[in-house]
């Protein structure tokens, strides 16, 4: 059978798509007849687009919005295996603004990243204590500047902002202000499945997400190859593009699950979600495992950040360092 998987095309998912193409399910000696090792489509799409197919039944496994996850958690499973995140700042989700951070009172929101948004909202309702108007970013960024205090930029859009700054504005790195106010790392996506889906065809979804573990493992120890690769396609330098590539993390140990259950609890306290999930895995129910390793999800999640300094803005990080 083949098995489709959603593909964001921006630079932060090159390294997986690299591996996947040298070692996966995509390698050109790759023998699509053999029983135990399923084919993949490759469906491509921004963050938001994926959340939409993954809940729609067009995708059956894929990266997408971590918020996305608990919007829909009823029906979904998560990878205990993959995830973007990064511990401390990302380079590529960029606060774009024209006055300090405690100023902000009107930004333009990026409509590619779900997570990003909620982010965004539960940093400036809960720790820099703010009533903001949101609008979407529909226009060129120096022109919404020119509306608003600020604009939330993703993916490439966010990183060219951090190389090739606006004249008079600040970027501020959203997974810096987040592990400076909780200490934990931040989760902006889960690779996620349907859970009927997982339950009736588990060993070929298992099958996948090996491979896409595989894949990783090869571009983490083929760094070089992949930033020689990306050099040319993207606009960065290859200083930039290894040091994105370094800061970015595809795992998701329990350290990771911590921080995504804490984001969690503070959507939830600021208004961006109706519950707080569950972290419920593919191979509880794939048959990969007979039940959630100990501490990885369900377990007793973190207390938000104490009163004591958690409203308090700790400076703005240097974003165009």
């Amino acid at each position: 059978m083949t098995v489709r998987v959603g593909h964001i095309e921006f630079l932060n998912c090159f390294p997986l798509y690299y591996g996947f193409e040298h070692t996966g399910l995509l390698a050109a000696d790759r023998h699509l007849d053999l029983p135990d090792r399923p084919g993949v489509e490759l469906l491509p799409g921004v963050p938001t687009d994926l959340n939409r197919m993954l809940a729609a039944g067009e995708i059956d496994l894929g990266p997408v919005s971590s918020i996305a996850y608990a919007r829909n958690h009823e029906k979904l499973l998560l990878s205990r295996r993959l995830s973007i995140s990064s511990a401390g700042a990302v380079d590529s989700i960029q606060l774009v603004s024209r006055v300090p951070l405690e100023q902000i009172r009107t930004v333009a929101l990026t409509t590619q990243s779900a997570t990003s948004v909620a982010l965004l909202k539960t940093l400036l309702k809960l720790r820099y204590k703010q009533d903001v108007t949101y609008t979407e970013l529909t226009g060129p960024v120096p022109e919404a500047l020119e509306q608003n205090d600020a604009v939330l930029l993703i993916g490439d859009q966010g990183l060219e902002a951090l190389y090739f700054p606006i004249p008079g504005t600040t970027c501020s790195d959203l997974g810096t202000l987040w592990q400076e106010w909780t200490g934990l790392p931040m989760v902006y996506a889960v690779w996620a499945a349907r859970e009927d889906f997982g339950r009736s065809n588990g060993p070929e979804l298992l099958a996948v997400e090996e491979e896409l573990v595989r894949s990783l493992d090869y571009a983490r120890s083929h760094r070089p190859e992949v930033v020689e690769s990306a050099l040319g396609r993207y606009r960065f330098d290859r200083a930039g593009l290894t040091r994105y590539f370094v800061r970015l993390r595809y795992d998701f140990t329990e350290e990771y699950q911590e921080g995504l259950t804490l984001f969690y609890q503070l959507a939830h306290e600021a208004g961006e979600l109706d519950v707080v999930p569950r972290l419920r895995f593919i191979d509880e129910v794939a048959g990969g495992a007979e039940g959630p390793a100990a501490g990885a999800g369900g377990g007793a999640a973190p207390a938000p950040p104490g009163a004591e300094g958690a409203g308090s803005p700790a400076g703005l990080p240097g974003g165009v360092s």
